[in-house]
């Protein structure tokens, strides 16, 4: 695991990655255990920065060449990251990285689409804290709500989260 980040397995990213994207995957893969380096190391990740509105993971299935004729398909993941991820601390975008590389390896271990079912954010956020980023998820999750309380932006978009975005009180 001592590779750079961006040298690792059939990984490609976005040129245009931001410092702080860049400094915290590096952070990520270092920190991350063998099994876990070895087994993404081996699926192709596309890493892109600056999606609008939300950072997701989404799957193109593309048709391998040499067995065309047998309709064989291969996932490329691709995980992008919003844009106002540049707003949150080093150790709050660290957690958004590790939640969202946990609802990547829910999917690939077990299957599971967890960006889309209520309970989704919560089996990420316990996976990713299982290996060991708890401080990080949780200030991820304590930036993005303090955003969200001044107005920057909409938790309900984060993720394809299904939870309602939480209301502004209003003074009365």
């Amino acid at each position: 695991m001592s590779e750079a980040w961006y040298e690792v397995g059939k990984w490609s990213i976005d040129a245009n990655i931001s410092p702080l994207l860049d400094k915290v995957l590096t952070e990520f893969t270092s920190r991350i255990d063998d099994e876990l380096f070895q087994m993404l190391s081996q699926e192709a990740i596309c890493i892109l920065d600056y999606a609008t509105g939300t950072s997701t993971i989404r799957i193109i299935g593309i048709q391998c060449q040499p067995h065309a004729k047998h309709d064989l398909m291969h996932n490329v993941y691709i995980l992008v990251f919003r844009q106002e991820m540049e707003k949150l601390s080093p150790k709050a975008a660290l957690g958004e990285v590790a939640h969202q590389f946990a609802h990547l390896v829910l999917r690939l271990q077990h299957g599971m689409d967890t960006e889309n079912i209520p309970s989704g954010q919560e089996m990420a956020d316990a996976l990713a804290i299982d290996w060991g980023f708890k401080e990080e998820i949780e200030a991820n999750t304590a930036e993005w709500e303090q955003l969200e309380s001044e107005g920057i932006i909409n938790l309900k978009k984060r993720d394809g989260d299904t939870r309602p975005a939480k209301r502004k009180k209003e003074k009365s």
